[in-house]
């Protein structure tokens, strides 16, 4: 069992709930404020909260950004701001003026329109940037493949959509979402709950804001049947391949403990499945790998590598026949349990880093989990059996219902992807469907 110490827990009248959990290993603290605003679609204004947080380290009412980073220098704290919060962490002896800084920065934040004209023309130049980036472009068409492009999960910001944006968007979701309202401070490491809860109340007790509804945005859908989505980039020295369908997994289901030791043998290393075949074994790749998402909200299992492009259409079926292995046959002994000694070690050493057990603790109250859920997750990680992870694979990892994402040079390898038994659809590089005629509808190829 790990050894995570129960957070002590208060509640502001402004809506903000106090985590503390006390650790004196080392004269350090962290704090991490996290405002639970859910899934925030952006629509017209896409690109707007991330601009929003970038300005939140630009200073603040009453110092300016020199002044402020100076302020943070001298105390050698780290801090850094986000559009759902920000976090600090410092010796024990300089946190509370640390503490203060974080504070201010998030309540008393500073929009000035020269800042906001410096950072929007650093996320335009980086957007610009981007647009010939393979991999970046890729991370964009599969989210709005995946879950629409009118899903917060899907939606991305575009050079046009940063260049419309204004000053007073930016304010306008500060106001918003920036507030107290379901936020969630976690203050973890050497300083008594009620030290912390003094200087929580001492610094945001009197802080008001709107108030917050979690977005949940509609379930997505994965596609009738398992389809090849082109991506067209003439310049691309690579074929960029994802293979992904959606999933629900909530962070108390019962299998996920088998869900994610499936992803670990199958995509999640150097011994995985994907890397010994992909790379090891056929040299397509450089590395290969599968993600698996859980929580409250619908997320999504895939993998992915970036293949020779010659290869392209061989590295689609291997995928396939990888899926298809774990999906039906069952690992070995060996396999589990070298899975289970490597999960063992991550979970160990992640345990280190101050802002997990914080995270851990906020996880338990965002998701109703029991309060030793994570004492026990490697006892239960642990009990895991071969037959459980064969089961979890063949229900979360899709084989017949998945999008196949290929973004590359498609005059180098569309017409070997003809030749597979799926049908191929085509989109541009924001996601917009390759039109046949006036339908609008992507063109199909069977």
């Amino acid at each position: 069992m790990i050894k995570l110490g129960a957070p002590v827990t208060y509640h502001l009248k402004n809506g903000m709930t106090i985590l503390v959990v006390e650790s004196h290993k080392v004269p350090k603290i962290s704090a991490t404020l996290f405002i639970d605003a859910g899934q925030i679609k952006e629509g017209k204004k896409a690109g707007v909260l991330d601009l929003m947080g970038q300005m939140l380290g630009e200073g603040t009412t009453t110092m300016s950004k020199a002044e402020f980073d100076e302020a943070v220098d001298v105390l050698g704290a780290n801090l850094s701001f986000t559009h759902t919060g920000g976090s600090v962490d410092a010796l024990t002896k300089y946190f509370p003026q640390a503490f203060e800084l974080m504070s201010k920065g998030l309540i008393s934040a500073s929009f000035s329109q020269s800042s906001f004209d410096k950072i929007q023309l650093q996320v335009l130049t980086d957007k610009i940037n981007s647009s010939k980036n393979t991999k970046a472009i890729a991370k964009e068409v599969v989210g709005a493949l995946t879950f629409g492009s009118d899903n917060p999960s899907g939606e991305f910001s575009t050079v046009e959509t940063i260049k419309a944006l204004t000053l007073s968007d930016v304010t306008q979701a500060y106001s918003q979402y920036i507030t107290p309202s379901r936020s969630y401070l976690t203050i973890v490491g050497d300083i008594k709950p009620e030290a912390a809860k003094a200087l929580a109340e001492k610094w945001f007790s009197n802080w008001n804001g709107a108030q917050l509804t979690l977005a949940i945005s509609p379930k997505a859908s994965n596609p009738p049947q398992t389809e090849i989505d082109v991506v067209d980039l003439p310049n691309a020295v690579q074929s960029d391949i994802t293979v992904i369908n959606l999933v629900n997994l909530k962070l108390d289901a019962d299998d996920i403990y088998a869900a994610k030791l499936a992803n670990l043998i199958f995509g999640g290393g150097s011994n995985a499945y994907l890397f010994k075949s992909l790379r090891e074994k056929r040299g397509f790749t450089y590395g290969a790998y599968s993600n698996l998402g859980s929580g409250r909200f619908q997320t999504t299992f895939s993998s992915n590598a970036a293949v020779r492009t010659a290869k392209t259409d061989s590295a689609v079926m291997e995928f396939l026949t990888q899926l298809k292995r774990i999906r039906t046959e069952p690992i070995s002994s060996e396999e589990l349990e070298n899975a289970k000694a490597l999960y063992n070690g991550s979970f160990a050493l992640n345990m280190e880093d101050p802002s997990v057990p914080a995270a851990y603790a906020r996880n338990i109250l965002l998701n109703k989990l029991p309060a030793d859920y994570y004492r026990n997750f490697l006892k239960r990680i642990n009990a895991v059996t071969v037959e459980q992870v064969q089961q979890a694979a063949d229900k979360y990892f899709s084989i017949d219902n998945a999008r196949i994402i290929v973004v590359g040079n498609a005059a180098q390898y569309l017409k070997a992807l003809k030749e597979l038994p799926y049908p191929i659809e085509e989109y541009d590089r924001f996601a917009k469907p390759i039109v046949s005629g006036t339908t609008g509808a992507a063109r199909v190829i069977k």
